[in-house]
């Protein structure tokens, strides 16, 4: 209940607000409407900043007789009576346990400086304020003369941005300071007769107001409620049967309410002397209160139409190596549904993301960020340095106290938003199914979402550009029926070239009454789609139609019964451009969604996609999340983007049950690239020895296809990924060479032996056995070598893997092979007895053993397309000792590279 109490008086002047004049030039003025508010929404409730833009007319005597003249005393009152009697509201709000403030900016430009007309406004009936207001709006080019009301908006608008008000209304104050009626003598102040009005009157809605100098501030309070969508209560005015404002209120307290032992109290909306009570004590009804969007249902402190929760879209995780956490995401501020009978409907809210902010195991809650805006992207890092479990997320309003859904996460687990499915994908280095802190969650993990069945889910588009033109037949769209809604309209729907756009078809409907195809749609020709399957989330193409103007476009998704689920609306859309315009439901139970433009405005559509987004790859918090989901079964299909990681369920039975499932943790273990030779790395070709045509091989590849990671197509052929990393790149072929300089191997003996002194052939045996490979199953090599005819022997193998580098730091300790222009390959065949051919100069950077990973990312861009490779050398190195008359043969190729 929002009322004042009746005998709570106030002593005006202690209490009264200074008024607060807007200086322009002293503003640097840039500024957006509220959240949803489009240009037609300049007064949908009665909080935060409002401009008010008072216009004194003046009249010249070049049509009317001069009676009237504004003096600076004159101009100084009316300024002080408008401050008061706007004030009135803000004084009244300042008596509500509430959070809310309002606060009003006086633009006086036109107060200081009367506007000049050539009618004297009072001695005419109370229509003749439209003469003086169209001329003054063209003035200002804005189209008065044409649509007043239009004018006056748009003016109102800008009036808002330039004053970084959330809401904007005009005054227009006729001077009655010296009327006389003619036929008493005395003093009148009010309009000739022939009129509507006699004396002061508005238009609702954010528009204006006309009022007479010599009325009390008291009227200029009443006028301003009905700006914001207020009724009359007095007799032969509003009725109780009435409804308007952004509930949608009833006007209880209007005279006429038939309702048994009903007494009408004092309120504003009244008149005389109960008007006068009212704004005595700053008191009005609940109904009256409501309708200009003062109502709080759970008695809070907040009202209604900012009592809604932020929204919160986010996934952090923390990361131990560097003790920071990451959280990245999206916050909003999120509008209550307006119900209003009048006006466009737009959904509009004040609330701000001030702060983002967290908490560590339940503790007090500390800013990370302050973005104060409406709409926010975010990516934090916060560098935590003590021991916590527990971490939670949420956004606030401080002035409102309006807070976020929480997003909850723990030390080991990410913080991921609500979802129908969430979970997250880690690396089980110590094999045993629990994530440790430092044990990696996985990026570049493939998840796709799938019903129990393994089928896909359903899912579907349509674009204009892909369909013939004329009709559109059934045949070409499937799973969506596309009709519309309007009067004189046919219901099948076309497809047709349209000069909002070039090269751009739109969908179109077919007006029978004029005999025209039109891309326009509106509230009078509602586009819409109805799915054979529900569905969670639907995308719209929207192009603003209204040249010389913006469009808004809007969806509204329906469920199978018919109610409305939900409702989007976009921002301004400039006439020939467009955007997406996405609409969602938490339970995926879309079927059928409208599409018009908003506030007056006419939107064309070019494409619709509708479905559930079912497939993502993981980032580097690990996470997946699935969201818009019907309840049921689905199974999810993994793949992770490099061949060295396998999953211990690589396809996990999921169940959506009441909108979410448990956790889904999914586990990875490190296996052996399939490309990879455990036995002896080196050995590419596996001919059981490492030789320079090793080398060659990945050099080939390189050149061919790129550095690259391995894909799932790649598993067979020789094993180019010699650090069994995954990926194919130059440091592959490094490896193999930077040995081959450290053995000094010339003689074609065996890699995997030893010489004369007993000392490995691979080098000075600095480079231990890998960890890594040792740890690793090398069964599904020994098979591949068996198939390929290939039985190296136990006593070799481990020679060779006890001195091969078979990680970066071991092969870069190794001397390396000094690289030249004219050393490439060369420098390798010279040293297995091969002479070296006449080939064209192959280009290699320096390598720097001790900068290893800056090395690897340079060489693996620049090395394969530098290098060149004589094709035929290339293609007959089959082995150490070939003759050099069989490399300028005609023979066949003895190796192919791997493609």
């Amino acid at each position: 209940m929002f009322r004042a109490p009746a005998n709570r008086r106030r002593k005006r002047s202690a209490h009264r607000r200074a008024a607060r004049f807007q200086q322009l030039e002293k503003r640097n003025l840039l500024a957006a409407a509220p959240l949803g508010a489009t240009e037609l929404d300049t007064g949908e409730f009665l909080l935060g900043r409002v401009a008010v833009t008072p216009i004194f007319f003046e009249s010249d005597g070049s049509i009317d007789a001069q009676s009237q003249n504004w003096t600076p005393t004159e101009i100084d009152e009316m300024l002080a009576k408008i401050s008061e009697g706007v004030n009135w509201w803000a004084e009244t709000l300042d008596g509500f346990d509430s959070v809310h403030s309002l606060e009003f900016v006086i633009d006086d430009t036109y107060a200081k400086n009367p506007v000049e007309t050539p009618y004297e406004l009072i001695d005419r009936n109370s229509e003749g304020f439209e003469l003086a207001l169209s001329g003054f709006m063209d003035s200002l080019d804005y189209p008065g003369s044409s649509a007043l009301q239009n004018a006056v908006l748009a003016f109102n608008h800008d009036q808002r941005e330039k004053l970084a008000t959330d809401w904007s209304f005009t005054i227009v104050v006729v001077d009655s300071s010296d009327d006389i009626n003619p036929s008493t003598g005395q003093h009148d102040g009010f309009f000739a007769p022939g009129g509507y009005f006699s004396g002061a009157f508005a238009f609702s809605g954010g528009l204006f107001m006309v009022t007479l100098s010599t009325r009390p501030a008291s009227t200029i309070t009443h006028e301003m409620g009905h700006i914001f969508w207020a009724r009359d209560e007095y007799p032969g005015a509003g009725s109780w049967t009435d409804r308007r404002g952004y509930y949608n209120t009833q006007n209880l307290n209007a005279s006429d309410n038939p309702t048994g032992g009903f007494v009408q109290e004092d309120s504003i909306m009244r008149g005389g002397y109960p008007l006068s009570v009212a704004y005595e004590n700053h008191t009005s009804p609940a109904s009256t209160l409501a309708m200009v969007g003062w109502q709080d249902s759970d008695n809070d402190g907040i009202f209604d139409v900012a009592d809604v929760p932020l929204n919160l879209q986010g996934v952090g995780y923390f990361d131990a190596s560097t003790s920071t956490y990451h959280f990245d995401g999206t916050a909003n501020a999120v509008a209550l549904a307006n119900q209003n009978s009048e006006g466009p409907q737009s959904d509009i809210t004040l609330n701000r993301v001030s702060e983002l902010q967290y908490r560590l195991d339940g503790g007090a809650w500390i800013v990370a960020s302050t973005p104060d805006q409406q709409v926010v992207d975010f990516d934090l890092q916060i560098v935590i340095d003590q021991a916590f479990s527990t971490i939670d997320w949420r956004a606030i309003d401080v002035n409102t106290t309006v807070t976020s859904n929480i997003v909850e996460g723990t030390i080991k687990s990410p913080a991921i938003s609500a979802a129908s499915i969430t979970g997250y994908v880690f690396l089980d280095e110590d094999d045993n199914s629990i994530r440790a802190g430092s044990e990696p969650l996985m990026s570049n993990v493939s998840a796709t979402l799938r019903n129990a069945d393994g089928t896909p889910l359903f899912s579907g588009e349509v674009h204009a550009n892909e369909l013939p033109d004329g009709y559109i037949a059934s045949g070409n769209v499937t799973g969506v029926t596309l009709t519309n809604q309007g009067f004189s309209y046919q219901r099948q729907l076309g497809v047709f070239e349209s000069p909002i756009a070039s090269n751009q078809k739109f969908f179109q409907s077919f007006d029978a009454q004029v005999i025209v195809w039109s891309e326009q749609w509106n509230a009078n020709n509602v586009f819409i789609a109805k799915f054979d399957q529900d569905v969670g989330e639907v995308n719209l193409q929207i192009w603003g139609a209204n040249a010389g103007s913006v469009s808004y476009g809007r969806i509204e998704a329906y469920d199978r019964n018919g109610q409305l689920i939900k409702r989007v609306t976009s921002d301004a859309v400039s006439y020939g451009k467009s955007t997406e315009l996405t609409i969602q439901d938490a339970g995926g139970e879309i079927a059928e969604i409208r599409a018009f433009g908003h506030a007056n405005s006419s939107i064309a559509i070019s494409d619709l996609s509708f479905g559930f987004d079912d497939q993502i790859t993981t980032n580097g918090s690990g996470a997946l999340q699935f969201s818009h989901l019907p309840d049921g079964d689905y199974v999810l299909e993994l793949a992770a983007t490099k061949l060295i990681y396998a999953f211990d369920d690589p396809a996990p039975a999921i169940q959506v049950t009441n909108g979410a499932s448990d956790d889904v943790v999914v586990i990875a273990s490190r296996v052996t690239s399939p490309r990879h030779n455990a036995n002896m790395p080196g050995d590419v070709n596996r001919d059981q020895i490492v030789t320079a045509q090793d080398a060659l091989v990945i050099i080939n590849d390189l050149n061919i296809n790129r550095p690259r990671t391995l894909g799932a197509s790649e598993t067979a052929g020789p094993s180019i990924d010699v650090n069994n990393d995954g990926d194919v790149t130059a440091l592959d072929a490094l490896l193999v060479i930077n040995a081959l300089s450290s053995n000094g191997n010339a003689d074609g003996t065996d890699s995997g032996g030893t010489d004369s002194d007993g000392e490995s052939e691979l080098g000075e045996g600095e480079a231990k056995t890998s960890e890594l490979a040792a740890e690793q199953d090398s069964g599904a090599q020994q098979n591949s070598q068996a198939e390929q005819g290939f039985e190296p022997s136990i006593a070799s193998r481990d020679r060779a893997l006890a001195q091969w580098p078979s990680h970066v730091r071991a092969a870069a300790d190794a001397p390396p092979l000094e690289f030249s222009p004219d050393r490439v390959a060369g420098d390798a065949l010279e040293r297995s007895g091969v002479k070296k051919l006449n080939t064209p100069p192959m280009m290699v950077p320096s390598v720097e053993p001790s900068k290893i990973l800056p090395m690897s990312e340079e060489i693996s861009e620049k090395f394969p397309q530098n290098l060149v490779v004589n094709e035929k050398s290339l293609s007959t190195m089959g082995s150490e000792s070939m003759e050099l008359g069989s490399l300028t043969g005609t023979d066949p190729p003895l190796s192919t590279p791997a493609i």
